[in-house]
C-alpha cells in the first residue's frame, strides 16, 4: 500500500532568509502521477556543446541576455571535470559591476562530488543556498566520468530543483521566488565561472559536453530521462527497484563456484539509518562476470512494516528521524559451501524498535532448560519471560512445563491451534514534517519480533542466517544462532562482507565482534551447526568489523576496523583456533571511528607472487579517498608486503563501506557505498552504491 504523502526533496544548507523561508515539498502520490507525465519539450533557447574551460570561462552575454526572457527555466549540462578545483561553477548570471557582488545565480559543484545553487540578490535580500553531497561521478578506471545534470526554476510553483544522473536532488520551494535573469543588474552570463565585481570567480576546469537552456520548467519525468546516464543505469541496487526502497547500505559480493556473482545489501527504507528502523536484505546475482544483474529480491525480510519507497528529509530536524516500531535485518555476510554448494547468508536481526545502541546488553534471550538452550518470550504485558519455544516450534509455559496451543513455523510466525494468528501491518508518512507510523489495514502473519505480537522476543541483537540451494535464486527458512557468548550477554554484532571457507578443510567461518573481543562463527559440518572461537581486542566499545583472508592453507589473516585511526590485523596458523596479537598496518590511516573494509585474495600471481587485495578509504578528515591496495604474500613470515595502490576515485570523493571479490575472468568485482556514510550532512542520500569491474591490469598502473 502506498502512503498518502512522500518527500520529494530536501536541503542540506539553507543560508540567508532562514529555514522558514525555504522548505521542503511534499506531494501526494496521486498528484505525482500527473507531473511525472512526458510533456512535448519545445526547442531550447540556447545551445553549446564540446567547451573546453581551463578556468577562463566563455561570455555569453550577447548570445543569452535577450533569449532568457521567462520567469521558468531549465539548464541542462553535460560535462567532465577532473576536480583540480575545490568550487567551480558551471554556468553563472551576474551584476558583474563594483558594489553587486552578492547578485548573482549559479550551478555549481564542489572537488567531493557535491552539486548546488546560489540564488543570491542583495538588493531583494534573497541569499538562497542549495546542495546535495556526492551528487556526481569522479572518475573510474575510463578516467573522468561524464555528469548531467540540470536545474530547473517553476515560476508557478516558486520552487528551484536539481537533478544529477537520473536522480532528483534537491528541489525546494521558497518564500520569495525570484527568476535567474531577474537578479538586480544581471549584465553577465558566463559558462564555467562567475563574474563578480569584474572578476572571474569559481572557475570551471574541464569540458562542458553540452549545454541547453529551456524558457519553460521540463517535468520531474523529463528530467530524470534526460539526465540519465551509463554509470546510473549499472547500478545493481537502485532507488524504487524491485526491493521498493529508496536507500542501500553495507555491500557484501561472492562468487559462487559455478562462476555466478552474488551481492547482498542493506535495503533500507527509513532513509539510510542503521536498526531502528525498516531494513531487509536484498540480493541479486550476475551470470556475465558483472555486466549485467537479476532483478533484486529479498532474501531476509519482515513484513511488520509495508515495503516503501519514501523520499527521507534531509533538513537538520527531518534527517534524525526514524522509524520507531519495525522489527529489521542489517549487516549481511555471503558465503558458500564448498562440499554442497550451499550459500549462506548471514545478518543482524533485530526486534521491532532495536537497534546497536538500544539493544539489551546483559540478555542473550535465551533461556537453558534441561541443558538445552531455547529462545525465550513474554507473553503480552507480562513483563517475566516465563515461555520458550522448543522442539518442533512448540511453545511451552516453563512455569508448569507444559506445551500451550501456541507454536512458531520456520520463519517465527505465530500459530495458535495450528491456525495462523494476524496482526496490521504498519506503514510510514509524513505530516507537516513529522513521521506518522499508522495501521494500514492489510494484516500479516504474527510474528515473535513484531511489537503488536502477543508473544515477543527480548529486545535484544540476534545473529542468524538463511540459506540457498540455487545460487540465491530463492531462500530458504532463517535459523537464528544460539548465545555463543553466555546467557547473560547480548550476541555479537556480524561483520558484512564475506565469509571464509578454508582451502585444507571444509571449515567455514564468519567473522564478528563484541566488547573487547573478536567472536568467530565456526562450522565443521557444512553449515549444520555452529560453535565459534574468540580473540582479545585492545580496546572497548570498538565497531570492529573485520574481514578474513586466507594467505596459505590453515593461515588466516583478519583485517579490522580499529578506534586507532589505523587498520588492525591478528593472524591464525591453526585454521582459526587461535589468534595473534592485534598490530596496525601504517600504509592507510583512518578517522578515529574506521571504517569497514574489504580483502580478498587473488587466485592468480601478481608480478610472478601471490598476492591478496585490501579495499579501503585512506583519509584522517573522513570517509574518503577510496584505494584498492596489492600486497604480496611472505610465506617463510606469514607477513604482507604492500606496494601498489590504486585510486578509485577523486581524494575527496566519499568511499565507505566496499566490497569486493575476484570475477570468473580474473577481474576484480568492486561494490562500494561511494559518498561518506558517517557524515550527518550525508544521510539519505540515492543511488550512491556503486559497481565497477578493475582488471588486474588497471589496478597494477
Amino acid at each position: 500500500m502506498k502512503c498518502n504523502y512522500k518527500v520529494v526533496g530536501a536541503m542540506t544548507l539553507l543560508l540567508g532568509l532562514g529555514f522558514g523561508d525555504v522548505n521542503p515539498t511534499y506531494a501526494s502520490a496521486e498528484s505525482e502521477v500527473t507531473s511525472n507525465q512526458l510533456q512535448t519539450v519545445s526547442a531550447p533557447i540556447f545551445e553549446k556543446n564540446n567547451i573546453v574551460l581551463n578556468n577562463q570561462g566563455l561570455d555569453v552575454t550577447n548570445e543569452l541576455k535577450q533569449a532568457l526572457t521567462s520567469d521558468s527555466a531549465t539548464i541542462i549540462i553535460k560535462f567532465k571535470s577532473n576536480n583540480q578545483n575545490a568550487l567551480q561553477s558551471l554556468f553563472g548570471i551576474s551584476n558583474k559591476d563594483a558594489g553587486f557582488k552578492n547578485n548573482y545565480f549559479d550551478i555549481f559543484l564542489r572537488n567531493n562530488g557535491e552539486l548546488g545553487i546560489e540564488v543570491r540578490d542583495a538588493n531583494a535580500n534573497i541569499n538562497y543556498l542549495m546542495a546535495r553531497p556526492a551528487s556526481l561521478w569522479g572518475k573510474d578506471e575510463n578516467g573522468e566520468v561524464s555528469n548531467t545534470v540540470a536545474f530547473v526554476s517553476n515560476a508557478q510553483q516558486g520552487s528551484y530543483a536539481l537533478y544529477a544522473n537520473g536522480d532528483k536532488v534537491v528541489e525546494s520551494k521558497v518564500s520569495l521566488f525570484k527568476a535567474i535573469h531577474n537578479i538586480t543588474g544581471a549584465n553577465s552570463f558566463v559558462i564555467g565561472g562567475v563574474n563578480r565585481a569584474g572578476a572571474l570567480d569559481f572557475k570551471f576546469n574541464g569540458e562542458i559536453e553540452s549545454l541547453k537552456i529551456y524558457n519553460e520548467p521540463l517535468t520531474d519525468a523529463q528530467l530524470k530521462t534526460d539526465t540519465t546516464n551509463a554509470t546510473t543505469d549499472n547500478l545493481i541496487f537502485k532507488a524504487g527497484d524491485a526491493t521498493k526502497a529508496n536507500y542501500f547500505r553495507i555491500p557484501a559480493l561472492y562468487t559462487l563456484n559455478n562462476g555466478r556473482v552474488l551481492a547482498s545489501v542493506d535495503a533500507r527504507y527509513g532513509g539510510s539509518h542503521d536498526s531502528k528502523s525498516k531494513i531487509n536484505i536484498a540480493t541479486s546475482y550476475s551470470d556475465d562476470n558483472g555486466a549485467t544483474w537479476s532483478n533484486p529480491k529479498l532474501a531476509l525480510k519482515f513484513d511488520d512494516y509495508a515495503e516503501q519507497t519514501i523520499d527521507w528529509p534531509r533538513d537538520d530536524v527531518g534527517k534524525n528521524i526514524q522509524i520507531s516500531g519495525s522489527a529489521s535485518f542489517i549487516d549481511s555476510a555471503l558465503v558458500q559451501d564448498k562440499q554442497t554448494n550451499k550459500v549462506i547468508l548471514m545478518s543482524d536481526f533485530m526486534p521491532a524498535g532495536i537497534g546497536n545502541q538500544n539493544a539489551l546488553k546483559t540478555d542473550s534471550g535465551y533461556k537453558t532448560i534441561n541443558g538445552q538452550n531455547y529462545l525465550k518470550l513474554k507473553f503480552g504485558a507480562e513483563s517475566a519471560y516465563n515461555y520458550s519455544i522448543r522442539e518442533n516450534g512448540i511453545i511451552y509455559n516453563d512455569i508448569t512445563n507444559t506445551a500451550t496451543e501456541y507454536s512458531v513455523d520456520n520463519y517465527y510466525n505465530i500459530k495458535k491451534n495450528n491456525e495462523y494468528l494476524t496482526i496490521e501491518q504498519y506503514s510510514v508518512k509524513f505530516e507537516n514534517g513529522n513521521l506518522i507510523e499508522y495501521k494500514n489495514g492489510n494484516q500479516v502473519k504474527m510474528n515473535i519480533f513484531y511489537k503488536d505480537s502477543i508473544l515477543k522476543v527480548t529486545p535484544t541483537n540476534y545473529i542468524g542466517y538463511t540459506t540457498s540451494d540455487n545460487g540465491g535464486e530463492t531462500w530458504n527458512a532463517p535459523v537464528l544462532l544460539p548465545p555463543f557468548l553466555g546467557l547473560t550477554s547480548n550476541a555479537s554484532y556480524l561483520s558484512p562482507g564475506q565469509g571464509l571457507v578454508l582451502s585444507n578443510s571444509n571449515r567455514i567461518i564468519f567473522s564478528s565482534y563484541a566488547n573487547k573481543q573478536m567472536v568467530y562463527i565456526i562450522s565443521d559440518d557444512n553449515g549444520l551447526t555452529w560453535t565459534h572461537k574468540t580473540a582479545p581486542l585492545p580496546f572497548t566499545n570498538a565497531t570492529a568489523e573485520a574481514q578474513m583472508v586466507e594467505i596459505q592453507p590453515g593461515v588466516i589473516q583478519t583485517y579490522l576496523r580499529t578506534t586507532t585511526g589505523k587498520i588492525g590485523y591478528m593472524t591464525s596458523v591453526d585454521n582459526g583456533d587461535t589468534w595473534s596479537e592485534v598490530k596496525y598496518l601504517d600504509i592507510v590511516q583512518n578517522t578515529s571511528y574506521g571504517t569497514q573494509l574489504s580483502i580478498i585474495k587473488y587466485s592468480q600471481l601478481i608480478n610472478g607472487k601471490e598476492a591478496v587485495i585490501l579495499s579501503t578509504p585512506n583519509s584522517t578528515s573522513g570517509r574518503r579517498n577510496g584505494q584498492l591496495w596489492v600486497g604480496f604474500i611472505d610465506k617463510a613470515t606469514n607477513t604482507i608486503n604492500w606496494n601498489h595502490k590504486y585510486d578509485v576515485d577523486y581524494p575527496q570523493y566519499g568511499y565507505s563501506y566496499s566490497a569486493l571479490t575476484e570475477l570468473p575472468n580474473h577481474q576484480i568485482g568492486l561494490l562500494y557505498e561511494k559518498y561518506d556514510a558517517w557524515s550527518r550532512n550525508e544521510l539519505h542520500l540515492k543511488n550512491v552504491l556503486k559497481y565497477t569491474t578493475l582488471s588486474i591490469e588497471d589496478i597494477m598502473k
